[in-house]
């Protein structure tokens, strides 16, 4: 037999006051996982990381909103951490460069493995002259190769979106040789042994 109020009138079944901040802690998680793969790559994934910026300032109003009503309501809980626990950890983890180098270090033994695969020298007239190499090496995706004085720089799909950005095998480090007209002010970011990360304006 089902309960009623007066009127005969069901009673109104009480919001679970969990949700809003389950849903909340969900989308926080995500959106850091996300921006945490976002400056894994070379720069950074620009159009990601444009909206990821929109979805944690939603994140944060939404947060401040219910932290309010819970004080109002004299109300202390658990779920206010989560959210801004994970999103300050996912932002310290990439202020350190950690991403990047966590899967550059799961990469690097496939690009070695490609690199030794190239020919050690080539003539002046072929570099900057595309090799082939497969179009993923390791865990990133690669749209081209080309030699240049003292290595090979590849190319990543997922840098700037405006400029260019990949990485650059160069034993004796880079030189500013490396600067041509399709290949301005390169930035150069030291991974490890002959291995630099790079970004540069086209």
């Amino acid at each position: 037999m089902v309960a009623t109020g007066r009127g005969g009138v069901p009673p109104v079944k009480p919001s679970n006051p969990r949700v809003p901040w389950l849903v909340l802690n969900v989308v926080a998680s995500i959106a850091a996982a996300c921006l945490l793969w976002a400056f894994s790559v070379p720069g950074f994934v620009f159009l990601l990381v444009l909206g990821l910026v929109h979805v944690l300032g939603l994140a944060a109003v939404a947060w401040i909103v219910l932290v309010v009503m819970g004080i109002r309501r004299r109300r202390w809980s658990w779920w206010f951490l989560p959210a801004p626990v994970v999103v300050v950890l996912a932002l310290a983890l990439v202020v350190e460069g950690v991403p990047l180098q966590a899967r550059w270090a799961m990469s690097r033994s496939a690009f070695e493995r490609v690199v030794a695969t190239l020919p050690t020298t080539s003539p002046v007239d072929a570099e900057w002259s595309r090799v082939p190499v497969p179009s993923r090496i390791g865990a990133y995706r690669i749209e081209a190769a080309y030699p240049v004085p003292g290595g090979v720089v590849f190319y990543e799909a997922n840098g700037y979106m405006i400029d260019d950005a990949g990485f650059a095998y160069l034993p004796d480090g880079p030189t500013p040789d490396l600067e041509t007209p399709d290949f301005e002010s390169p930035a150069f970011k030291h991974l490890g042994g002959p291995w630099y990360s790079w970004t540069a304006s086209w």
